[in-house]
């Protein structure tokens, strides 16, 4: 019934509107009335869908290329230095510091007395030899963060980095490449650089490794800085989706008619 009178009235409002057109009169306030009514309940009371971001709280994507170059970052040399007691005791820092000395520390143990075994006067000193299993695990380690340019270290460095990423990153190197001039003057070193000299891959070592990591952690700080600008609304995506959930407690429990 409420239906077949909202029709009528309607159709009233049309008929009355067009005798009003005929004689150049327009009323305004009939069809505004008519559109409220066929506005649906919902938007009229202004209320917005469940689970909608407001448009307020959604920030402009910028463009590829003005991400690309707000990315960089000036150094601040003294700010850097001032920060640096607190930098290095990032964990960042440490796990990498200490999965190089791990590994270099693992390499050397397990591979000196092996080492001391190979002819390198053969063509292939490995031929009929097998390389004990923490020998491999170890070397993959100083692969990665140990042998000049220490690529990974200086990645995790500066993805996860605060700031001067730049001078965390050198440090980081000089590390590594410490740690690399010992392990070539071992006897395990002769398995990465055979009977030549060591005082080569020493020197290489400090004008590489530091170096290296400096601008592997740049790269990696620039890399984490572009994905943060080219999309400003992922933290806020992730703040909305999740929609807490009312607690069950005894306040919620609906009282059981059949157990009074």
């Amino acid at each position: 019934m409420a239906r077949a009178k909202r029709t009528d009235r309607t159709d009233a409002r049309r008929r009355y509107r067009a005798d009003q057109a005929a004689s150049g009169v327009e009323p305004a306030a009939e069809a505004a009335e008519e559109a409220l009514e066929a506005t649906p309940p919902a938007r009229r009371r202004g209320t917005a869908p469940s689970g909608a971001i407001p448009v307020a709280a959604i920030v402009a994507r910028p463009s590829i290329g003005g991400s690309f170059k707000s990315a960089f970052r000036p150094i601040d040399l003294r700010g850097d230095l001032r920060a640096l007691p607190k930098l290095i005791l990032h964990w960042s820092v440490l796990v990498t510091a200490a999965v190089s000395i791990a590994a270099t520390a693992l390499f050397i143990i397990v591979t000196n007395e092996f080492g001391k075994s190979l002819d390198f006067t053969l063509s292939d000193p490995l031929a009929g030899r097998t390389v004990p299993g923490l020998t491999s695990i170890s070397y993959l380690a100083i692969s990665l963060f140990v042998t000049p340019p220490p690529a990974a270290g200086g990645f995790i460095i500066g993805f996860f980095a605060k700031r001067a990423s730049w001078l965390t990153g050198l440090l980081f190197g000089a590390l590594a490449a410490l740690l690399y001039s010992v392990l070539v003057s071992t006897p395990a070193g002769r398995l990465l650089i055979g009977q030549n000299d060591p005082g080569y891959y020493i020197v290489q070592a400090w004008l590489i490794g530091p170096a290296g990591a400096m601008l592997f952690a740049s790269a990696a700080a620039w890399y984490r800085r572009f994905l943060d600008l080219i999309n400003p609304n992922r933290g806020q995506r992730r703040g909305s989706s999740g929609q807490p959930k009312p607690q069950q407690g005894r306040g919620n429990v609906k009282p059981n008619r059949l157990s009074r």
